[in-house]
């Protein structure tokens, strides 16, 4: 391993409070935890980005849903 990466993971390992070890072994679990392999033996990456938006949206077209209901209800009752 080059000596500069070595002492940019030695870093980052100190300021996560984990050891070097720990913060390695750590970080190349989350990787692949994100790749994951098709039956046809190809893989995705799964993007947390992508992620966050499509919770996003979902939450924001509950939110447009349930409005309609309730200008649906108030007009049906005025």
């Amino acid at each position: 391993m080059p000596e500069s990466l070595h002492s940019e993971l030695a870093e980052a390992a100190d300021r996560e409070g984990v050891s070097l070890n720990q913060f390695i072994t750590s970080a190349l679990a989350s990787i692949v935890d994100d790749v994951r392999e098709r039956p046809d033996g190809t893989s995705t990456r799964r993007s947390r980005g992508l992620s966050l938006l499509l919770v996003a949206n979902l939450v924001i077209v509950a939110a447009a849903g349930v409005a309609a209901i309730l200008l649906l209800v108030s007009s049906w009752q005025g």
